[in-house]
This record gives C-alpha cells, sequence and structure tokens, in this order.
C-alpha cells in the first residue's frame, strides 16, 4: 500500500498542474484506496431496500391506531375507525344524506366481510326502526 503525497495549499494542486501519477489528497478529495469502486454500495450492511407495506396493511394499521378525544369533558382513547364512524353518525343525525349512505356502505361492507369477527351495523331511529338510504335520483 503506497501512501498518498499531499500537497501544501497554493502549491502545485490549487494551479491544476500536478507531477504524472500523483493524486492530490485533501478536502473533499480521499485517498484512492478509501474511495468507493465503481458500483459499490455505500452502506454494504444494506444492500437490499425494504419492500413497501402493502396497502391493505397500511390501512388496517390507520384504523386500528388510537386516539384521545375529549367526550363530555373526559379524555378516552377511541379506534380511529371508531372516531369516523361517530362523526359520520354525528353528522347524518344532523340530517347529512352523504354522511347516511357512507354509513349504509360501511354496514353493506361490514356485514359481506368474512373474517374472524365479523360484525353487523344496523342504523335505527329513535323508535327503533331501521333507517334506510335514501335512492339517488340521477
Amino acid at each position: 500500500m503506497s501512501k498518498q503525497t499531499r500537497l501544501p495549499k497554493g502549491s502545485q494542486a490549487q494551479s491544476g498542474a500536478l507531477p504524472s501519477g500523483k493524486y492530490a489528497v485533501g478536502y473533499g478529495r480521499p485517498p484512492e484506496h478509501s474511495k468507493w469502486k465503481k458500483g459499490q454500495c455505500g452502506n454494504p450492511a444494506r444492500i437490499r431496500k425494504r419492500t413497501a407495506k402493502p396497502v391493505v396493511a397500511m390501512i388496517d394499521e390507520f384504523f386500528a391506531s388510537e386516539h384521545v378525544v375529549v367526550e363530555n369533558g373526559l379524555p378516552k382513547r377511541r379506534s380511529a375507525l371508531e372516531i369516523i364512524l361517530l362523526q359520520l353518525h354525528n353528522k347524518a343525525i344532523c340530517g347529512s344524506t352523504r354522511a347516511l349512505n357512507v354509513l349504509t356502505k360501511y354496514r353493506e361492507f361490514a356485514a359481506t366481510s368474512v373474517g374472524p369477527n365479523p360484525f353487523k351495523v344496523l342504523l335505527v331511529d329513535d323508535d327503533g326502526n331501521p333507517i334506510k338510504p335514501r335512492e339517488k335520483n340521477d
């Protein structure tokens, strides 16, 4: 292993004239033996890139995440899905037909989902009668 010669500031390295076979070593110019070879990875410990998460797994993770919500002055931990459904429920009660349609779509999806614990959602009015969504007139 041959030692590289360092040239002082203001010498031939600055003017660009180097003796043949010499390489100016200094700030931003590492010695030849410690440079990465062409095609060599900068971090050889992690050659392969991580695979991206599937979209379904990201959505499940999002819906399962818990957040603190203040209800009647008391902080409560709720899942993101529960918070979304509560907001849709509140808007549907206030008369939003869009929120009611989204809630019924969730109900239909939940009724058709097959899993270890399939759940069903039924929207009812104050008397306990099921609520049917209005049909769109296109």
